[in-house]
């Protein structure tokens, strides 16, 4: 019995590592936020504590002792607070980032009706901003009455906002953890393009040099006798394929290492494309039209083979992508002074694209065509952005209405 894994296999891999990672880190928010919810019980279970400690204490403690015994109660709570007396005079608090006055008096002598000093009116102010928090705890006993306001501690202020620092981290991780995938796939489809264009450039290589072997052999064995003019032209016919495949295999050697890139003009490599293109266009398209635009550019630094071979697989794209006879093929070249960059925009009014197309038409391997190997446009991005530096896009496309290109180059 054979197993047969799914081809969604990594899909499926990403699914599971994205969904459990938020559901990992929806438990932890859950979790840290039921802590945040027991401490502030605990808080104010706490302070409620303290208050009724106050109140017994401050009913039998001798006044001479009073100021000492509310100094130790200040620094043992460890939430800020602000204990207020029956005229809401704010009395004793710590915590809040205020200093404590240096004279009780200055207490005494604070009208909370018409306040006049500074600080007791900060002090106010962030009691009234803890009840906004905290119902505040009134306690009274015997002569005394006072109310504590109290804030959240320290502790779980900071658990507040942990489970944002854990979600921050988490979002960094997952973001580093693609960086470092996409990276890591980037340099894999890199190998095995390298290694892909030199094994096909070396199995070229050994039967052309045969080939160009035996035609050498049958021009020297018919030089000194005459033959048919079919056979002259077939031989001739034979040399012009072998040059070209022979181009082909430099192709291929080329984009498998780094090319030497030369200034030269971008015109001419795109205007001999069209002329091969144009004799071969009855063949193709009866009545598709080929037109090309282009203003006085300047030289950039290039690999004429490899140049040739973009805009050949662009080429043979619109001329497949062309549903009848009419077809119409328009490339433009200008100047963008703003950016100092050459644009180049080769548009087709063939059968256009719909957006999942779209995104997945540089893609190795994919292809909407019946044969083939989906490598074109492939090895177009290539060329153009990770060898020339420039970039290529869909500039617009349109099922029914057509696509174009948008192809850039650096100037130096």
């Amino acid at each position: 019995m054979k197993i047969r894994l799914s081809t969604n296999l990594p899909f499926l891999l990403k699914v599971y590592f994205i969904v459990g990672g938020i559901v990992l880190v929806t438990l932890a928010l859950m979790y840290n936020n039921s802590l945040i919810g027991r401490m502030r019980d605990q808080s104010k279970d706490m302070t409620r504590l303290f208050s009724r400690f106050l109140a017994i204490e401050f009913r039998d403690v001798e006044d001479s002792r009073r100021q000492d015994l509310i100094t130790e109660i200040r620094d043992a709570i460890s939430l800020p607070f602000v204990v207020t007396d029956m005229e809401g005079r704010p009395m004793v608090w710590a915590r809040i980032g205020l200093p404590q006055v240096d004279k009780l008096s200055r207490i005494l002598d604070f009208d909370p009706q018409n306040p006049d000093d500074p600080l007791l009116v900060q002090v106010l102010e962030m009691a009234r901003e803890f009840d906004r928090i905290n119902e505040p705890i009134r306690s009274e006993s015997g002569k005394l009455y006072f109310v504590i306001h109290y804030g959240s501690s320290r502790l779980t202020s900071e658990l507040a906002v942990a489970p944002y620092i854990q979600l921050a981290v988490f979002v960094l991780f997952m973001l580093l953890g693609f960086l470092g995938f996409r990276s890591m796939k980037i340099g894999e489809q890199r190998s095995i393009w390298v290694g892909m264009a030199k094994e096909t450039a070396h199995q070229l290589g050994t039967p052309l040099s045969s080939i160009m072997g035996w035609i050498g052999m049958i021009e020297d064995e018919i030089g000194g006798t005459e033959c048919s003019g079919r056979l002259a032209e077939a031989l001739k016919e034979a040399q012009t394929d072998i040059d070209r495949l022979s181009k082909i295999s430099a192709r291929f050697s080329k984009i498998g290492s780094q090319p030497k890139l030369e200034f030269q003009k971008l015109t001419p490599i795109i205007e001999e494309t069209v002329q091969y293109f144009e004799r071969r266009r009855p063949s193709l398209k009866i009545h598709s039209t080929i037109t090309v635009e282009m203003e006085e550019l300047p030289l950039i630094r290039c690999s004429r083979d490899l140049m040739e071979w973009v805009f050949e697989n662009l080429m043979k794209n619109a001329l497949d992508a062309i549903a009848d006879d009419t077809g119409k093929i328009h490339i433009t070249g200008r100047m963008n002074r703003t950016e100092n960059r050459m644009e180049v925009e080769f548009g087709d009014n063939g059968k256009g694209m719909n957006p999942a197309l779209r995104n997945r038409i540089f893609s190795p391997g994919f292809t909407t065509k019946s044969r083939g190997w989906g490598l074109g446009l492939a090895l177009v991005k290539r060329i153009v952005e990770e060898i020339h530096h420039g970039s290529i896009r869909v500039l617009h496309t349109q099922p029914g209405k057509g696509t174009i290109f948008l192809i850039t180059f650096p100037v130096d």
